[in-house]
Formats: C-alpha cells, structure tokens, sequence
C-alpha cells in the first residue's frame, strides 16, 4: 500500500511530465538551415558553365566556391526572382539549369539541335552557317518557314515535345535492328540487294549512295551529300511516310538506273523471275501490267507516278504469279515452276515441280503436244518444241488450257489424268493409276469431294474435274508430310496445325541414295518400323527405320552391329551428300524422332 505522502509525489511527477509535453508540443520546432549545394563540386561546375553561357561569370567552370561565383549568383538570383543569398540552393540550380524560349542563349539552341539530330559537333555558342542550315532543316522538317532565324515560333516548337527528333546517324561499323530497318527500306525502294545482314558494309554504303543520287536529282539538295553515310536528314527522307521515290516517267527501252530500281522491285515482289537489269524491256513491261492488274489499276505497262508510287509503296501487293516469258531447256526458276504446277494441276504428270527445265519436264511436255494433238485441239502447234516453250504456250497453261475434257469413265486417257491428280493430292497410292475407274478410284474421288465441299458422288462430272484441275485443290489431310530434296540433301518435317495449314517444325540433314537410287514421288504410309534395323544385303545395322515404300527407309547412320559402339563413322560424316543405296540416312536423334513422332499414315514427298 501506498502512503499518502507517496502519492502525492507521484502527483507533482506526473503532473510535471504532463507540462513539459505540452510545452514541446507548443514550443515550434528550429527552422532548418539552408541546404546549400556550394560544396558539391558537379553541381557548381554546371551552375557555372549556365552563368558563363549566360555572362555572368567570366573564366572556367572550375567547381569552387569563391566570390566570383557568388556575385553571380546573387546577380541571377536578382534578375530571376529568387532569394538573393550568392549561394546555389535548389531553387536557383533548377532556374539555372532549365531551358525556355525565353531564357535560351545560343549554345542552348545548338545543343537541342544536336539533341534533335539536325546539327552535328558540340555546342560553341557561335552561330554561324551550319547552325543556320541546322535551324532551317528544323524549320522546314516541322512545317515553319525555313528563314534559318531563330525566330519566337521556332523556339517554342523547338523546346517542346512535339519538336520533330531525326534518327542518330548510321555508318561503316554499324550493326543491328536500325541496319536491319535500313536494309529493308532500301530493298523495297529498289535500292539495296541481298541478305538483311545488320551489318553497315560495302553493299550498305552502296545502296545508301545511290539513295542520296536520287534524292539530290529529286531536287533534295540541303544537307544531302552521295557519301554514302545514312544521315539523320538521309534517314528521314527514306522513312517518312510522305516521301515518294518518283522522279520521272520511264519509257518501254528506256536503260538507267531507274529501269533498274523498277526491275529490282518487281522482282522482289515476285512479278519478275529474271535478274534485273537497267533496262526496261519487254518482259519488265508485262511484269508491271501483271502488278497493275492485281493492284485493280489501270493495266497499261506505263511507269508512270500512279503506277511507281504503288510498286514502292509498302502495301505493294505480292505476286501470286510472275509474269510468264519464253523457257527452254536448261532453265530454271518461276516460269518453269508455274509451267510444272499446271501440268501437275491437270493430271497430265505426277512430277513434283523443282522449278528445273530438265529431261522429265521435257518428256512432260511431250505428253502434252501428243494429249492436245490427239483431240484435234489447235493448240497442240504451240507445244511442238519439248525443248522450248514460247510465252504463249506457258501463258496458255496458265490460263487452264488442261482444264475438263470429259467425264466418260470409259476414256482411259482422262481417267488416268483424274488418277494422276488424285495422287498427287494423296488420296490414291501409285498402284491406283491404271486408266480403269474402278472402286478404288471411285472412293478415292468420294474423299476428295468430301474434303473440297462437293457432293460425295464418286462420279468425276465437271465439277468435281474443276476443282480437281486447279491449283486450289485441297490435298488429302495428314497429320505429318515428309519432304525430302535430293538436290538439298535435307528433310523438312510439316506438321499440321488447328487451323488445317502445315507449319514446318524440323528440318534434317540427309544422305540419300548414290547414283540417283532413291525413288521420286508420293508415298502414303509412311510409318515406323524397328528400333533396330538389319540390312541383310549389306551386312550391317541401323536404328529406329521407318518405311517410306518397300525396302526404302528413313533410318540412322549405319553400325556394324546393334550397338552403338560400333557406328561406322565414315556414314556419320557423309551426311550432306549422296552416300547410301537408296533409302534415306539420318543422325540418330533425327531418326528417333521420326520414329517416335511420325505414326502410321504419314505422307513421304520425295523430289530432285
């Protein structure tokens, strides 16, 4: 228990702690000292440098703090409405540091000019005639009139955000996206060929030359020079969307460098499959009425603006087609391809095309001339010549001249052109053409017709022959195609996705057969078949085989047992080149994941 006299002393405690809170809660706390940045060397050596540019101090931006400085200081302060303490506070810093119309000296100009990418160098202060060109660049890029003088609306647009920033300029050495960017504009004007490497090298600084040539005969003479060095001003020109590349009509014969640029351009877009060169042929003008035509404009042949703004536009459509021209034997490229795509199209041939004129084309076409002379058509002439074939006759096969000739299923000749097509669209295996409709045929037909929207008939009517015939027929679905290129020793694995089109998923390095000893063609069940493969023949072993037709196979490198340590190396290193008796060789991994990937029905497309 507590006594009275104890109590009370706790009382008078509490009471006085009580009275001192108040007073510290009443009591207003000291007032910060002035948090002054004088001994914060970078920071007074910007002050300074801003008091110089401005007069108001003479000598070097040196960091200290002497009388000097603080004169000056006070001198702005006074002039801008600030605590004239000659000390640099925040306050005053930010003043200092700060840009405006108002407030901005000369080098303030030259060096949001820099910022901006119209001048070059470091700011000096010292206005002279490339600091004029500079500003009028300025001016005339952001739509003021270009006076070169750094009038009020200048500057305002000048130090606001909706002030116009060029590109950093690109050079010999560069690499990387902007390259990259710089490439494809050059490409779509018909200034740059080859690869998009990143890489500013001797092609680059070629193209970008030539670019310059033409914008200074387009009349662009301020501030572009042909050095080949991708300016900001270059860059702009080639990347605003206002730009066009027209500089004259050109006219049918006409050889320059513009003849060229639209060649190189029709070439790219695929209206063309011959080199460009600098003159505008005949060809070259078939190819533009081609783009006219699928651009719905007016089909004339005539480079003229309309016609040059549309081919260099970035919406230029893509060819579905390049414009046909005479091919011979020998050949090779578009024209050839498209004329093989019509004789597949039309069952005339089971050949896949490889875009070669060779002696299986050759033979394709004088199954042609003999199919055409048989029914008396007029056209047979145009195909005389299996070693040659006029624009004419190519333009012909284009236009469907293989198209339906009759639905008689006792005419074994159309019968077996029906068979060809319903083979190379997967729905009937090689035995199957034999020139007799029988049920084979007939429930392969009922499955084309039910994978294209016909009626399920069996019955080869017209129709059904019109979407058989054309290059829009849809192929047999297969979860997996194979395709495998002699030429490029490689196998392509496509894959079909949800939306019922292939994307390519692997791509294998091959050795297929020596002396042309592996089959061309379609084949339909591609499958697996053992982990472990004994060629009796040749006494040795592969893993994971998978049947592609017969005795032909997909299969690893080969062994001298079954065991991996016995791989025979010398059939490791020849991948890349012909090497085995007719089936198709693999690494290992690739080969297994054939085996395991691949199920039963997959299709094989074997091609030169």
């Amino acid at each position: 228990m507590f006594n009275r006299r104890a109590i009370k002393c706790i009382t008078i405690i509490m009471l006085l702690l009580l009275c001192g809170r108040v007073i510290a809660e009443e009591t207003p706390a000291a007032t910060d000292a002035p948090q002054y940045l004088d001994d914060q060397r970078d920071s007074l050596r910007q002050a300074q440098q801003r008091l110089i540019d401005k007069g108001l101090l003479r000598g070097k931006a040196d960091g200290a703090y002497g009388p000097q400085t603080e004169a000056a200081l006070r001198q702005f302060q006074s002039q801008n409405g600030l605590a004239e303490t000659g000390h640099l506070d925040a306050d005053t810093l930010d003043a200092l540091t700060s840009v405006s119309p108002d407030t901005a000296s000369a080098k303030d100009v030259q060096q949001r000019l820099i910022d901006l990418g119209y001048l070059q160098g470091i700011a000096d202060g010292i206005i002279g005639p490339r600091s004029t060109d500079a500003m009028k660049l300025f001016q005339r890029l952001n739509g003021l009139s270009a006076s070169g003088n750094a009038d009020r609306a200048s500057l305002e647009l000048l130090f606001s955000d909706a002030a116009l920033a060029l590109p950093a300029t690109l050079s010999t050495g560069s690499a990387g996206d902007e390259v990259e960017r710089l490439q494809r504009r050059l490409t779509q004007y018909g200034f740059y060929e080859g690869d998009l490497d990143n890489a500013y090298g001797q092609r680059t600084v070629s193209a970008i030359r030539a670019f310059q040539r033409h914008l200074i005969e387009q009349g662009y003479t301020d501030g572009i020079t042909a050095d080949g060095i991708a300016t900001p001003l270059t860059q702009y020109c080639l990347y605003s969307d206002a730009y066009s590349t027209y500089l004259r009509d050109v006219t049918p014969g006409e050889s320059d460098s513009e003849a060229q640029r639209i060649e190189r351009r029709l070439n790219q877009l695929g209206y063309m499959d011959m080199p460009a060169d600098d003159v505008l042929d005949d060809y070259a003008i078939e190819a533009i009425k081609l783009f006219q035509e699928q651009s719905i404009m007016q089909k004339d042949g005539l480079a003229d603006r309309e016609t040059i703004d549309a081919l260099f536009s970035i919406e230029a459509p893509p060819a579905d087609h390049c414009a046909p021209h005479d091919i011979a034997f020998g050949d090779s490229g578009q024209v050839v391809r498209a004329v093989e795509i019509a004789l597949l199209s039309s069952g005339i041939t089971t050949r896949m095309p490889d875009g070669k004129y060779n002696a299986s084309l050759e033979t394709a076409i004088e199954r042609v001339h003999k199919y055409l002379e048989s029914s008396g058509s007029p056209s047979a002439s145009l195909f005389e010549n299996s070693k040659a074939l006029t624009m004419e006759a190519v333009q012909a096969l284009e236009d469907g001249l293989l198209g339906f000739k009759s639905d008689d299923t006792s005419d074994s000749i159309e019968i077996q052109r029906v068979q060809n097509r319903l083979y190379s669209l997967f729905y009937l295996p090689k035995t199957g053409i034999d020139g007799m409709f029988g049920r084979e045929s007939r429930n392969a037909l009922k499955e084309f017709q039910a994978t294209n929207g016909l009626p399920e008939t069996g019955a080869p009517d017209e129709a059904t022959q019109n979407v058989l015939f054309s290059e829009a027929a849809t192929a047999k679905p297969y979860p997996f195609r194979i395709e495998v290129s002699i030429d490029r020793q490689v196998v392509e694995v496509y894959q079909q996705n949800v939306l019922g089109a292939y994307d390519l998923v692997q791509t294998f390095t091959c050795s297929t057969g020596l002396h042309d000893t592996t089959p061309r063609g379609v084949f339909l069940d591609g499958h697996p078949l053992n982990r472990w493969h004994f060629f009796k023949k040749f006494n040795c072993w592969a893993q994971y085989s998978f049947e592609i037709e017969g005795d032909i196979l997909f299969h690893s490198v080969i062994y001298s047992s079954n065991n991996e340590k016995t791989l025979r190396r010398g059939s490791l290193s020849a991948l890349g080149n012909p090497a085995s008796h007719g089936c198709v060789r693999l690494q290992v991994d690739d080969a297994k994941w054939l085996f395991e990937n691949c199920k039963r029905g997959s299709v094989v497309i074997v091609v030169s």
